[in-house]
Parts: C-alpha cells; structure tokens; sequence
C-alpha cells in the first residue's frame, strides 16, 4: 500500500513539474517575442492555466513527499524517490542540452549564409527560444541536483539510488554516444562529397555544419559520461554490476550488428560495376557514402566496447558464469548469421534458377539480384561459421566445459529456434510446391514459368530440410555426449540426506533427486542411529530445517566438522515463519539445488530467472518472430504469385 501510495505521489509531482517548468517557458517565449508585438490571447491562456493549474497540485505532491522522506528513512531510500530525482534531471537537463544543441546548429548555418532550414536542430526556433529554455531547464536541475546532493550523505541504505544512478549515466552515455555516431555520419558523408562540386553547394555544407554541431555537443557528454562510468568503478556499490556489463553487451552486440549489415550494403555497392554495371565516380561514391558512414562509427563502438565487454567478462570469478556470458554473445550473433546466409544462398539459387530457364535477360534486375544475393551470402556465412565454429567447439570438449557448454539453456534455445524455423520454412516451401504441382494439374495457369515456380519451391525445401536435419544432428550429438559423460559424474557425486525416523523426508527428497538426475545417489540417514562410517565423503548434506535448527549433539558435532555442502529444506517447526515463505514441494528446490552442486554450477538461491536468461529468451522469442513473419510471407508470395 505504500509503495502504491509513494508511486502515486512522485509520479504527480512529476507530471505537474513539468507541466509548470513548459508553461513557464512558453509564457516567458509568447511574451519577449520578437515577431510578435502582441501576443494573442489564446496562447496567454494557454501559458497561464498550464502554470495555474499545475503550480498548486505539484506543491501538494511534492511537499507531501519531501515531509515523508524527512520523517521515515525508508521513504527517503525508496527507489521510487530516486528514480523520481534522476528522472526529473533527466527530463531538464536533456532539454538544456537540445536547445545548446539546436543554438549552436543554427548559429552555424546562419554564419555560412544559409537557410534556417538546413538546420538538423531548431530551424524554426529563435535565438531567444532556445535561451529562455536553457534558463529556465537550468535553474530546475539546479534546484533538484542540489537536493538530491543533499539526499546522499544522509542515506542509510543506497543501494536503491545507486543502481538508478548508474541507469542513469548509462543512459547519458547512449545518449552522447548517438549524438557522436550521427555526427560522425554527417561528416563522413560530407567527406564523400570532396571529389565533386556538391562540397560547395548548400547540401554539402549543410552536412559539414549538422555533423560538426553534434559532434561538438556529443563527444563532451560521451566522454564525460564514460569517464564518469570508468571512475565508478573504484565504489563497491558499482563493482561487478550486472547493468554494466549489459550496456557493454548491447553495445558491442549493436556495433556488430549494424558494421555486418553496413557490410552487406556497401559489398553490393562494390560488386555492381564489378558485374558489369555503368556507373560514374560521382553516383559509385554516393552508393558507398551511406554503408560507410553507418558502418565505420558503429565497427568503432564494435572494437572499443568489444574489447571492455571481453575484459569485462574475462574478470568474473565464476568460470560458469563467465562462460555463460561469452555463451550468450555467439549465440546471439549466429542465428542473425545463419538467416542472412540462408537468405544469400536462396537468392543466389533463385538467381541461377532464373538466369538459366527464364526468359529474363541479362540487365540491371538480374545484376541487382545477384550483387544482392553474393553480398548477403558473404556477409552472413562467416558471420555464422565463426559465431558458431566457437560454440561447437566448446560443446564439443570433453570434461565439465564440454558439459556445461552443452546443456545450456541459451544453445538449447538457439538449437529449437533454428529447428522451429526450419520446419515452418520447409512447411510454407512444400505447401508452394504442392500448389504448383496441382495447380498445373488441374489445369490453373502456371504457363511457361512452371518449371521455374517448382525448382524454386524446391531449392527452398531442400534448404530448409539441410537446415533441419544438420542441427537435429547436433541436437542428438548433444544428447548422447550427455548421457555418456554425466551418469559418471553423477555416480561420484555422494549426496547425504539426515531426517527423523519414519519423517518421509529422505525419500521424499530421494525422488525429487531421481527426477532431476536419475543417476545421483541420495542416501538416507536417520538422526535416531549412528551416523556410518565414511559419511564424511559426501560432497552435499540435505537436512529438514527442523534438524538445522536444532540438531542432536552428535548431528550438530558432525556438521561441525563437515567441510561440503549443506543444502537446508524448509519445513514446519513450532515458532519459525521463513521469510519469503517455501513452495508446497521444497524438496523439488532442494534437488534442484543439489543438480546444479553436482554439474559445478553455483546456485543462485532466490534469484529466479537471471538477467541472461531473460535476455535470451526476449532474443530468442524476436528472431523466432521475425522469421515466421518472413517465412509466412515468403510462403503467401510464392502461393499468391505477387
């Protein structure tokens, strides 16, 4: 109910300071206009019912909110209190710097003599506009900073505004970081225009001025953000942040990414005068501009933030989970390989299938088609082979890395998601050709692209069926590699299980244990006989949480002198309430527990689902996605014939 109560208030206040803070500026614009001598009556009223309206319902929800944090501790340390603070810094300070921004993009269109409106930012504002905003965005992050300043030194647990803080200056970073990108993209643009006359016109200093004013407004808020990031690493509340390595994973991810697809462009570009078509310097140059320009910034970001990424995930002490990270990273680059490689080589075939039997000549259609189809093909293909070259080898050493590599839950993802397009691929190209079998038969109107319509369907039901059968062989390959190598493993994993005479507990655990893994030994001891001997050997010891709590003196001298594992069950004694309760079968997440010790894995107790397996599957679930919608409409065309 507070938490309700608290979001309720701050979102608000919120909303109300910004009310106030836009009708301020726009009365402080209607009336030092310079264009306008007298302002019309309907935009004074608009300016004013925003400030009168707004004023008092912000006063009210913020002062509330500011008398309940001086009074309760844990309402000044609520995270909803701080994602209020860094919001709200948000809301004016990029407000301040769009409107620099916009100043400076348009002082310099105007110091070259051109339009307004070759202005990237502000071509329709005036010098006074964006002042009075600056102003006015400025002294309202100055008046929260101050209080938020205030806040820090008084908080008992920061935990809360820490990790909202570091949201917020990674967000400050995407932000400088685009603004960089862009304005590098202008410039490169430019740079292609120095062969011509067009540097002289009024396109080309266009790009020369917007490019240079983001990059001036850009590079400072990046590199400050940054370094801002790098120094935070010496607090402990910043060390080992799993948003951190996030932002570096997606930022890689997007320099890979977009660098391939720029590729892909700019080999198409490269391959059409190569296939024979007429082109001029001016027009090649063009064409290669815009895949140079996005590309070269993001291979960039690809190589810099790559490189804290691998370094990053390079220093986490648990081998596992630093597996896991790198796991996750090829996985996700290998399927956005494999679907333009299987992209490239359907076109391809297409293209050959076409050139050979159809009637179309050899011109700029079946040129385009083929520089597109080879550019795509080359792109993806090793994309994908050295994407998944590393994950095969992995899952194919032997020991406990194999092991892990192989039933993790990111290459089982990938395996079904593959599988899952390939059937439905194969399903929508043999529905295509079973129609044009029988269209044909029964007489529809095929005519003399029959043959064409059939080996086409085909080519894509055989690739489709390549597809299918190869990683269902892997799939299998992975199965019987673990059921070679883990019932061994299994079988020196010694797991010990104390409970009360007659209490049900060990067996009860016993078959929890069986169902996760068949092949680890659970044996049973009841606390009322002497513990046997060479008990000790065990690598886990399960007990009821009524034995840890109070155990008999020969339990509890044992346990002293155990040095493995304890794995503690929930369960029902007199006077103990757990805090955040226990499942009807805790038994179940105890095996759990007890499989994962047995594989080498660090149980994550209480933390459900991890931010990368999130990641995984919101991944998994886009490309599946996006390739049924592809497949299903490659399928409609080809049915359709449109």
């Amino acid at each position: 109910m507070r938490a309700i109560r608290r979001i309720y208030f701050y979102a608000i206040a919120l909303i109300s300071f910004e009310v106030v803070l836009w009708g301020t500026i726009s009365l402080l614009r209607t009336i030092f206009a310079q264009e306008v001598i007298f302002p019309t009556g309907s935009t004074l009223a608009r300016a004013l019912a925003l400030i009168l309206v707004g004023v008092p319902i912000f006063l009210i929800h913020w002062l509330w909110a500011q008398r309940a944090a001086a009074n309760d501790t844990d309402e000044q340390a609520s995270t909803v209190r701080a994602v209020f603070f860094y919001l709200v810094l948000l809301f004016t300070l990029i407000p301040l710097v769009q409107n620099s921004l916009a100043l400076i993009n348009r002082s310099f269109i105007e110091t070259v003599r051109l339009a307004r409106a070759s202005a990237l930012f502000g071509g329709s504002q005036t010098v006074l506009d964006n002042l009075i905003a600056m102003l006015m965005n400025g002294v309202a992050a100055a008046y929260f900073w101050n209080i938020l300043r205030g806040v820090w030194p008084v908080l008992r647990d920061r935990e809360s505004f820490a990790d909202v803080r570091r949201l917020y200056r990674y967000t400050w970073l995407a932000y400088g970081l685009l603004m960089v990108i862009f304005g590098a993209n202008q410039a490169i643009r430019f740079l292609f225009l120095l062969p011509g006359d067009s540097i002289f016109g009024a396109a080309g200093r266009a790009l020369a001025i917007n490019g240079i004013a983001l990059l001036m407004v850009g590079s400072p808020i990046w590199l400050y953000t940054w370094k801002t990031c790098q120094d935070a690493l010496e607090d402990a509340l910043e060390q080992g942040s799993n948003l951190r390595l996030g932002a570096l994973y997606l930022l890689s991810l997007a320099g890979v990414v977009v660098t391939l697809f720029s590729a892909g462009f700019l080999l198409d570009a490269l391959l059409r005068p190569l296939l024979g078509e007429s082109t001029n310097i001016s027009q090649f140059l063009q064409q290669i501009s815009s895949p140079i320009a996005i590309g070269l910034p993001l291979a960039i970001i690809w190589a810099y933030y790559g490189h804290w990424f691998r370094q990053e995930s390079d220093s986490n002490p648990e081998p596992a989970r630093r597996a896991g990270i790198k796991r996750l990273y090829y996985y996700v680059l290998a399927p956005i390989g494999l679907a333009a490689a299987v992209t490239g080589l359907a076109l391809l075939v297409s293209f050959l299938i076409d050139a050979l039997l159809a009637s179309t000549q050899w011109g700029d259609l079946l040129r385009s088609r083929l520089s597109g189809a080879l550019a795509t093909l080359l792109v993806g293909l090793p994309l994908w082979l050295s994407a998944w070259y590393r994950m095969q080898s992995e899952a194919l050493a032997e020991g406990e890395a194999g092991d892990q590599a192989r039933k993790s839950l990111v290459r089982r993802i990938y395996l079904y998601v593959v599988i899952f397009a390939a059937v439905i691929g194969g399903m929508v190209s043999a529905v295509s050709l079973v129609f044009t079998l029988l269209d044909a038969v029964l007489g529809g109107g095929s005519g003399g692209n029959f043959l064409v319509s059939v080996l086409n369907s085909l080519q894509l039901l055989l690739i489709f069926s390549g597809l299918l059968v190869y990683h269902i062989v892997v799939m299998r390959q992975d199965g019987r590699s673990a059921a070679d190598s883990l019932p061994a493993r299994y079988r020196d994993f010694a797991v010990l299980a104390f409970e009360h005479a007659e209490s049900g507990f060990g067996k009860r655990l016993s078959e929890a244990v069986a169902r996760q893994a068949a092949d680890l030994p659970v044996a049973v001891q009841a606390v009322e006989q002497p513990i046997a001997e060479g008990a000790e050997a065990a690598q886990v010891v399960a007990l009821p949480a009524d034995l840890a709590l109070n155990p008999p003196e020969a339990l509890r001298l044992w346990l002293n002198a155990y040095q493995g594992q304890r794995v503690v069950v929930p369960s029902p004694a007199p006077g103990w309430w757990w805090a955040g309760g226990a499942s009807n079968r805790p038994e179940n997440q105890a095996a759990q527990i007890i499989r994962q010790l047995a594989d080498g894995e660090t149980p994550r107790q209480g933390a459900g689902l991890s931010a990368w397996v999130i990641v995984a599957y919101v991944f998994a679930g886009l490309f599946a996605i996006q390739l049924l919608f592809i497949l299903l409409s490659i399928g409609i065309a080809l049915v359709a014939g449109f």
